[in-house]
């Protein structure tokens, strides 16, 4: 009966962000970039960060998916599979945020009609397109077979797994052995592809000239290496929570590997992100220690300190490496859940901080600049707001109560239940101080009153026209992507032969003194 609360608050959670999040886009669809408090000064802001966060995710657990079918290295074969599909959907993901960011969205086909190939971008554009069919093609072969099996069930998921097959009926070990060749080819082809996707993410940056703090050679690697770390720590947090368990030493074996192997290239990133900030700090440019004032004593230092160096670095190493915690299942996946969550921090302070260093001095106050959004939560907008805000208060409270009892001990129970409410309360602030109850009414740059709808809370600087906090409508919006992709995730988890369950041996012919094995032939 529980189990089936929990699966009830949990669609329930889900079916509010979606829909709110949907509305949120309608509205960004109908009355363009207004509704986002970006500005001339700061033009990329929440939804482009989130867009490298997920193409970091579906870069990393596709170079993980390589090491399984180009690499040989067969103790992660269990998820390969899941690798591939979460792949898909955080690639997906990353295009709607990009698409999202877009001012004219429905104008998005030019670019494949205007060509430049000099241009980072256009480049990118095919990286996508190719990437996208080697995912596809790859996690179909891979499941082919088994499609073809729960095809012959009655019912929708048999149905779906029917035309999923696209015709095929070859069951035959011939074929299985095709699939598996055309999936090397396809993950050795996908190994530089991958690489340039995300490494090429990471040269959009590096190569604006006008900002120090980008123009580096080390930012395609460093966006490459945390792709690993993020990508490979969200499989780990999937597989230890979501992964079967029917053998236990063996699922408890994979996922300390995991975590370590997360671990390992989390910490490679660390290495970079320090060689990074001593040889800016050293060569005493400006514009670029002025980045890092922004990044480490700015408004929003929590990022920095709080989110990517503690919750998404020092907690998640002490916790995997410790000889207790370490061997522990559910410690390591909650260390993968950190480190998930602490990329977005790493993303937030790669976009927006170098924005707020103006390119020349004076350049931020010599015109007035309109920043805050001009949409409101008013009259029936605010009263579906409202109750979405309860119905996901009442979902996440039965959530977080059923799941504070799966810890065994005492102590761990505790703070899972705190954590939950933690959670729980964040998101109701946030929601209050989109309807306006307890968010600060400040100056805007145009002389007219407005709300700034802080989460984080931070020092409100209404008359710095360098200061950006997300609107309501980017928030909601980036919620409901985020909530799609994680109900596209669930239902292909729920249909799809996603998790790997090698075939039973067949029995040997039976043998009879002075005859040879019976066969088919």
């Amino acid at each position: 009966m529980r189990d089936k609360i929990l699966i009830l608050a949990y669609w329930t959670l889900l079916g509010v962000v979606v829909v709110v999040g949907i509305a949120a886009t309608y509205i960004r669809t109908v009355q363009g970039l207004q509704v986002t408090n970006l500005t001339s000064l700061v033009p990329w802001g929440l939804w482009v960060a989130f867009y490298i966060y997920f193409i970091g995710l579906s870069a990393g657990s596709f170079l993980i998916s390589t090491m399984i079918y180009v690499f040989g290295i067969e103790r992660f074969e269990p998820i390969g599979r899941t690798a591939l599909f979460s792949a898909f959907i955080a690639l997906s993901t990353g295009l709607a945020f990009i698409m999202l960011d877009l001012g004219h969205m429905e104008r998005f086909w030019t670019v494949f009609i205007n060509r430049s190939s000099t241009s980072v971008l256009e480049w990118e554009i095919h990286f996508y397109n190719l990437y996208l069919v080697i995912l596809l093609s790859e996690l179909w072969l891979l499941m082919r077979r088994d499609l073809i099996r729960k095809g012959r069930e009655a019912g929708l998921v048999g149905m779906i797994c029917r035309r999923l097959t696209f015709g095929s009926k070859d069951l035959s070990d011939e074929s299985a052995a095709r699939d598996m060749r055309m999936v090397k080819i396809l993950g050795t082809l996908g190994v530089p592809v991958a690489i340039g996707v995300h490494g090429g993410t990471g040269a959009i940056f590096a190569v604006v000239k006008a900002r120090p703090y980008w123009y580096t050679g080390l930012f395609p690697l460093i966006f490459i290496v945390s792709a690993l770390a993020s990508g490979g720590a969200l499989l780990t947090f999937i597989y230890a929570f979501f992964g079967r368990k029917d053998r236990f030493a063996e699922h408890a074996e994979l996922v300390t590997a995991l975590g370590k192997m997360s671990a390992g290239f989390l910490a490679l990133d660390l290495i970079f992100l320090a060689s990074e900030l001593l040889v800016g700090l050293y060569g005493a440019v400006p514009d670029h220690i002025a980045v890092y004032r922004a990044i480490m004593f700015g408004p929003f230092w929590y990022i920095f300190w709080g989110v990517q160096l503690g919750l998404g670095a020092v907690i998640p190493l002490l916790l995997i490496f410790n000889k207790r915690t370490g061997r522990s299942v559910g410690w390591i996946g909650v260390a993968a859940a950190l480190v998930v969550i602490g990329i977005i921090g790493v993303r937030l302070n790669i976009v927006v901080p170098p924005f707020t260093v103006p390119l020349l001095p004076g350049v931020d106050t010599a015109y007035p600049l309109g920043r805050f959004s001009t949409f409101d939560f008013t009259g029936f907008a605010a009263a579906l707001f409202g109750l979405a805000i309860i119905l996901f208060v009442i979902a996440a409270g039965l959530i977080t109560a059923r799941l504070s009892q799966l810890p065994a001990r005492p102590l761990e129970r505790g703070l899972a239940r705190a954590v939950g409410l933690a959670m729980m309360a964040g998101f109701v602030v946030m929601g209050l101080r989109f309807l306006g109850v307890g968010a600060p009414v400040t100056a805007s740059l145009v002389g007219e009153p407005a709300s700034l709808p802080l989460f984080f809370g931070g020092l409100v600087r209404a008359t710095d026209p360098t200061f950006y906090s997300p609107s309501a409508i980017e928030w909601l919006s980036s919620m409901g992507v985020i909530g799609l992709a994680v109900l596209g995730f669930s239902l292909g988890w729920l249909i799809l032969p996603l998790q790997h369950e090698p075939e039973a041996p067949q029995p040997a012919p039976r043998r009879f003194a002075g005859f040879e094995p019976i066969t088919n032939d």
